[in-house]
């Protein structure tokens, strides 16, 4: 996904490019523009998935931006920043379709605010476009039913739907999403197993408990229990959870330093679901993937920085890293120092015993 950064003042986008994880906000690239005009021709241009703009900007001010954006990208989810001055501002660019507004000034506290704006904003247009295709075209209910009973794992497909139901899916549709579920799982469990009788029969009883569900903890609970009762009668032998494993590792170790490395990457490598990817790999691991792209990262950046003649900054983007600052947050928070004083201390230690 891309982001779109809109602001005259330079001192506030160099804040929010720069102090937001943007990698695990989902975003690989962050584009910026200094004034309205400029702001329009980038997103016409680049396609952002999401807009943050300040309200008053020359050429454009944000409102002008907003109205002339949605006469020609409907999918683009737009924050505004704004003064408390600005609350007339505000209030029709909510009516033109802003998600949301943050107020000024830009303080840590504002930055974390932004943060979780940008992760409840991205969840609800994830939702909606996954919905939306859904309803066209559900071969992603069927990959990931074919993924499960082909590889045997239920636990992985149980997760996976819980996942999905949980974060892709706005609560009014997931019971419409349980049934599309249900029916592919057992449809796909009676063209592979021999006792298609006892299928049919399982389907028809389910169908009918499934039918006067109306709790989202039990619709998910009941759609695991049935997961594990098809891959139970379409077990092949066993399942290729490790391979896969090994396989999303050793992938992570040679594209480490790729900015774009995240789970929708490997799983297109793999050939799998992305919420499949996720969920077999958290099974076996105890972690997810994000943690362990951070975890080969960092153990790398601590190589590089023995030596001293490179950057923390040429460091940080040889790991995969947009922004130093991020990069020197998740290493403080890793090592306990930041990168700077872990270079003093090794290099002080490798002085001491050479």
């Amino acid at each position: 996904m891309k982001a779109l950064i809109a602001d005259d003042d330079a001192f506030v986008r160099k804040c929010i490019i720069q102090m937001l994880p943007w990698q695990d906000l989902g975003f690989s690239q962050v584009l910026e523009a200094g004034d309205g005009a400029a702001a329009l021709k980038l997103a016409l241009e680049e396609t952002p998935d999401l807009i943050i703009s300040d309200v008053k900007m020359p050429v454009l001010n944000g409102l002008e931006l907003v109205e002339k954006l949605r006469s020609s990208m409907v999918d683009v989810s737009i924050i505004m920043l704004s003064e408390y001055s600005d609350f007339e501002f505000v209030q029709n660019a909510l009516k033109l379709g802003v998600q949301d507004y943050i107020l000024k000034p830009i303080t840590r506290e504002r930055l974390t605010e932004i943060c979780e704006k940008i992760r409840q904003t991205m969840d609800e247009l994830q939702k909606k476009r996954y919905y939306t295709s859904l309803r066209s075209d559900h071969a992603g209910i069927q990959r990931l039913v074919h993924e499960m009973l082909e590889n045997g794992s239920a636990q992985s497909g149980g997760e996976a739907f819980e996942y999905m139901a949980l974060h892709q899916i706005f609560i009014e549709d997931l019971k419409h999403f349980g049934m599309l579920f249900l029916q592919e799982l057992f449809e796909q469990a009676h063209a592979i197993t021999f006792q298609k009788m006892e299928i049919k029969q399982m389907q028809s009883a389910a169908m009918a408990s499934y039918a006067k569900l109306k709790n989202v903890a039990n619709i998910i609970s009941f759609i695991k229990e049935q997961c594990e009762r098809c891959t139970a009668f379409c077990a092949k032998g066993a399942p290729q959870t490790v391979h896969y494993v090994e396989q999303i590792d050793d992938y992570i170790e040679k594209n480490y330093a790729d900015f774009d490395l995240s789970v929708a990457t490997i799983s297109d490598w793999l050939h799998l679901s992305p919420v499949y990817t996720g969920a077999l790999y958290k099974q076996h691991q105890g972690k997810n993937i994000i943690t362990s792209i951070h975890e080969v990262r960092l153990k790398h950046a601590k190589e590089l920085l023995m030596d001293g003649s490179i950057s923390v900054t040429n460091v940080s983007k040889r790991v995969g890293y947009m922004t130093p600052d991020y990069f020197s947050r998740l290493f403080n928070n890793s090592v306990g120092v930041s990168p700077s004083q872990y270079r003093t201390m090794m290099l002080t230690r490798q002085e001491k015993e050479g």
